[in-house]
């Protein structure tokens, strides 16, 4: 591969024009994660009141409910080795044990949810898998990617990395003259001050990550110096191969960051082609969108439709409380000419109280009208109803309905439309989980030396555990996987399918052996039956029809001799006689077998 120059790359137009794009919907995307944790910013003029109506929440929660199920990932070997295709599928269950995938899992989907798109990092480290969940902030694309192939982006910009001095010094990738730059820079007072700002932001970074569910943050220890580090994926042509390869830049952010958030007088530490790190050369990133849009990688997510009526939903609702408050404390205006020595106070209300008052009541005091705005209720149920329209997150679905108003097969209507449309959003999430699950398996094949043995644990249907080691020898293959994705829902309703096309097959063929074998066994894997118990419940079967057979193949008039009678001395049973014999034909004496 030709030697790259890695100091004439753009590093800080690619990252201006990407930040650039991006910036456009961090007010948005801040909005919607506020209102999604019920913190709202109080005004002197609408929001007075600190009440939040959690619409985003219930919406996103309700949609999260129908998609929350973590799918089924399976390999198939292409050269047919079931042996390595079993190992693989082995290996891959225990991945998702090993690196919580169903907890990123579920983040994946909220972020998704609340920013409109959504990244997983993929990584080899200290010789095992992991992936990561990134935030939408911490992701600089390529502007004129096409948002439906990541592999089209000339560049990729991953931000929210930092790390000690004492770690970059222990990294034996990170260039020893560049280093000395970044210790030399913050040695100086700016150096300090961009210090304590780096700190600041991994606290900020670390509270949105606690909010949304990621349970292991990294917390920066106190008198350590972090610095900002930032990783450009970029293509760069090479003229041995005539093709673009992906190679990785890692820079730390040696400036203050100017107003546009871009950070300036930076130093490049190190950079290497991506298949000298992970033996790739496609980007190690997965995002999805539910709603993908031609020419905006950045498209509306769910919160996005729900934000406006939900700040709408606020006001009011802070109105309605302000004015219920103001209506509880009884103010009045007073005649304050009536007499001039006279000047009310405070009345503290008792049981047949009486209060003094220089004239008619009616004429010294006047209570201040306050509006009653309860009629607002039925709009904001207006505006929930619409929101819940527009997102499928209706009121069936969050079991808000009135029984006595709907019929039963209204319900199972609105039910239905609901599961159609919130499918959708299954949809584009299943070719995401695809798309990662064919990149971890390439990514595994490729660095197999660098990964440890697993040592797995099966249970057999006796309930007894069996350890085995797997090497990466047992699993890799030089044909390859195919991946596929299924729900269990999917996989349930296949299967039923499936085992009623076979029962009508079956009707068709009665008493053919070959054909209820293969319906036994579609119904066992149906019931869900481990092979083995599959095995002993087939073999017991067999064993009856082998039965069933020598009973049938017995002389009408009995067993024959030398075999046992049944048990408790009793004759064995004779063959019934067949139906309207010759009247010339007699028939034998049943006499007992010898015991």
């Amino acid at each position: 591969m030709t030697t790259v120059d890695y100091s004439t790359i753009p590093y800080d137009e690619n990252e201006r024009n990407a930040f650039q794009f991006q910036q456009r919907r961090h007010q948005e995307w801040t909005e919607n994660y506020e209102l999604y944790r019920n913190k709202v910013i109080v005004n002197r003029l609408t929001q007075r009141q600190a009440v939040n109506i959690p619409l985003t929440k219930e919406t996103i929660r309700t949609i999260l409910a129908n998609v929350d199920e973590f799918p089924a990932i399976e390999f198939e070997e292409l050269g047919n080795d079931k042996d390595k295709e079993i190992a693989k599928n082995e290996l891959w269950k225990n991945e998702v044990v090993e690196d919580k995938l169903e907890i990123k899992d579920i983040v994946d989907k909220k972020q998704e949810l609340l920013y409109g798109i959504t990244w997983r990092k993929l990584n080899i480290r200290n010789r095992r898998f992991e992936s990561e969940v990134k935030e939408p902030f911490d992701m600089l694309v390529d502007r004129y990617v096409d948002p439906t192939d990541l592999e089209t982006a000339r560049y990729i910009i991953e931000m929210g990395i930092y790390q000690s001095i004492d770690d970059l010094e222990s990294n034996p990738l990170i260039s020893e003259e560049a280093l000395n730059k970044v210790k030399t820079y913050y040695a100086t007072a700016q150096g300090v001050v961009k210090a304590e700002q780096v700190t600041q932001q991994i606290l900020d970074k670390n509270q949105r990550l606690s909010e949304m569910g990621v349970p292991d943050v990294f917390a920066p220890m106190l008198g350590t110096t972090m610095v900002e580090i930032k990783a450009h994926y970029v293509k760069i042509w090479d003229d041995k191969d005539q093709e673009d390869h992906i190679h990785v830049v890692l820079r730390s952010v040696g400036g203050i960051q100017g107003p546009d958030g871009v950070g300036n007088g930076s130093e490049v530490l190190t950079g290497k082609p991506l298949m000298d790190i992970l033996n790739v050369d496609f980007y190690p990133f997965v995002k999805w969108s539910d709603d993908p849009e031609r020419n905006d990688v950045y498209p509306d997510g769910v919160a996005d439709t729900c934000r406006v009526p939900n700040q709408v939903l606020n006001v009011w609702f802070s109105q309605l409380v302000e004015n219920r408050t103001l209506r509880n404390f009884g103010m009045h205006f007073f005649d304050s000419t009536a007499n001039e020595n006279w000047l009310p106070g405070a009345w503290t209300p008792e049981a047949w109280g009486f209060y003094p008052l220089p004239g008619k009541p009616a004429d010294i005091l006047q209570s201040i009208e306050i509006p009653d705005l309860s009629e607002s209720l039925d709009e904001m149920q207006f505006i929930k109803n619409m929101v819940g329209s527009a997102t499928a997150a209706t009121s069936v679905k969050t079991g808000d309905v009135n029984k006595n108003k709907v019929t039963l097969g209204e319900i199972e209507l609105v039910t239905q439309a609901a599961n159609e449309r919130i499918t959708g959003i299954t949809k584009f999430y299943m070719l995401a989980q695809k798309e990662f699950g064919d990149k971890w398996s390439k990514i595994m094949m490729a660095n197999s030396d660098k990964l440890d043995e697993v040592i797995l644990y099966k249970k057999s249907y006796k309930g007894n555990f069996f350890k085995k080691k797997m090497k990466p020898s047992d699993w890799k293959s030089d044909a390859g996987y195919s991946c596929r994705v299924v729900s269990s829902a999917e996989r349930e309703q296949e299967s039923i399918k499936t085992v009623q096309k076979l029962q009508a097959v079956a009707a068709q063929f009665p008493g053919n052996m070959a054909m209820q074998q293969i319906y036994q066994k579609k119904l066992l894997d149906f019931g869900g039956l481990t092979p083995d118990e599959q095995n002993e419940v087939l073999g017991f079967e067999k064993q009856k029809q082998q039965a069933g057979q020598q009973m049938s193949s017995l002389p009408p008039g009995g067993m024959p001799a030398g075999m046992p009678a049944m048990p408790g001395g009793m004759p064995a049973p004779a063959r019934a006689p067949a139906p309207n014999p010759p009247p010339q034909v007699q028939q034998p004496v049943l006499t007992p077998a010898p015991a």
